[in-house]
């Protein structure tokens, strides 16, 4: 066959490649004009979408411009924050000091001061008290300044709606089951102390619940002191029931209890089961560590406003509370989006569903969920999406499209 003959066969083959890879071209615009178009629909006027992928190319934006209220997806640049200051190694201490005969019990914060970690302080305390007799125990609670409120935190009996103090147990909630007048304990590693009977009968509980203790500072030391007793009682020390407030005046404690949960293990807590009340014990220490002791969420507030001033990628976000309770917190999709390239390293803590590792945020008037998603074509994307009131299934809906077409 001659080349002029050879040609002539080519050109309409040429030109069907042609055709087919402008209509492939065509239908794949189409697809992508298709998603975006949906969820942009599914967003709503006031609705608020933005992915981007590893290099920060932004693969959706919709509505991204404006400020939002977070909700609980402030939990990210919560445990951000604490990383950097505190460091995901960290481990929470309670100092144990002896007054003459009374045991003084110095908090400095932890969050997860829970009855299992209390039998691990009393089993090194008893050697420490061997042949004493101790009249009782005082609490210290000087760490955290005294009563401190939290905007959005309302006095519900909500264990949410607990208070942040120093020297707090089980996070400052008690866990019972109340048949009539009979109360006992709903957890076996938690004896009933008196203080808690008396809460529960005071807040109505029938069955079986779990609610915040109080709102006063005086019965949350009281709970503390009561609690700690009974462990030690239980372990064969002789103890008084001499409770109160008190303060460390010997410079060296008895006994220092580091916590077996690391900041990392708080901080998955907290994402997985979006606690507030870790999250503000949290936010309140890295303030406590950076401008030092007592904690006030002033102190804590303006290291988190520094924090970001520093970080360009964090404009537009503001921290008025750590655990996104409060509606004066805000934040743009594009810093949270900075949020969570920061926060790319310990992404695992977050809890995987629908196919990602994310976190969701809910409040009265708002839906959000941000996180990473593992995609075919772009690798690991981050999103952000905040929808108003309606959206609690519609914000999994985009997810899901997210994940087909990219």
């Amino acid at each position: 066959m001659n080349l002029a003959r050879r040609v002539c066969r080519s050109v309409p083959v040429l030109w069907l490649a042609i055709g087919l890879l402008g209509q492939a071209l065509c239908s794949r615009t189409a697809l992508a004009s298709d998603w975006q178009q949906e969820i942009s629909r599914l967003a709503g006027p006031e609705g608020v979408v933005l992915v981007v992928d590893r290099d920060g190319e932004v693969l959706l934006d919709v509505g991204v411009g404006e400020a939002f209220v977070p909700a609980s997806i402030l939990k990210i640049p919560t445990c951000l924050l604490a990383a950097h200051y505190l460091g995901m190694d960290y481990r929470f201490s309670t100092e144990f000091f002896l007054e003459g005969d009374q045991l003084v019990v110095r908090g400095r914060g932890d969050p997860m001061l829970v009855s299992e970690e209390l039998d691990r302080a009393v089993t090194a305390l008893v050697p420490l008290l061997a042949g004493r007799k101790l009249t009782g125990i005082g609490i210290d609670d000087s760490f955290f300044v005294e009563g401190i409120t939290i905007p959005g935190v309302g006095g519900s009996d909500n264990p949410y709606d607990a208070l942040n103090s120093a020297t707090a147990v089980n996070f400052n909630t008690i866990n019972v089951v109340v048949q009539g007048s009979q109360v006992r304990s709903a957890e076996a590693q938690t004896p009933l102390t008196p203080l808690a009977r008396k809460v529960a009968l005071r807040r109505g509980v029938q069955g079986k619940l779990r609610v915040n203790l109080s709102s006063d500072p005086v019965e949350v030391r009281a709970y503390a002191a009561e609690l700690i007793a009974a462990k030690l009682r239980g372990a064969g020390v002789e103890l008084g029931t001499e409770y109160g407030p008190a303060r460390a005046t010997m410079a060296t404690p008895l006994y220092i209890h580091r916590s077996s949960k690391r900041l990392a293990d708080a901080c998955q807590g907290l994402l997985h089961y979006s606690n507030n009340y870790i999250a503000n014990q949290v936010f309140l220490a890295v303030g406590a560590e950076v401008r030092g002791a007592p904690a006030t969420l002033e102190k804590s507030v303006a290291v988190a406003a520094d924090f970001i001033a520093a970080r360009p990628e964090l404009k537009g976000l503001v921290m008025t509370e750590g655990s996104g309770i409060s509606y004066q917190n805000r934040a743009t999709a594009a810093a949270m989006i900075g949020a969570l390239g920061l926060f790319e390293p310990h992404r695992k803590l977050l809890k995987p569903r629908a196919g990602s590792d994310n976190k969701t945020g809910t409040l009265a008037i708002t839906r959000s969920v941000a996180g990473y998603l593992d995609t075919e074509r772009h690798g690991t994307v981050r999103f952000v999406i905040s929808l108003d009131a309606s959206g609690h299934w519609t914000r999994w809906k985009i997810v899901e499209l997210l994940k087909k077409a990219l």
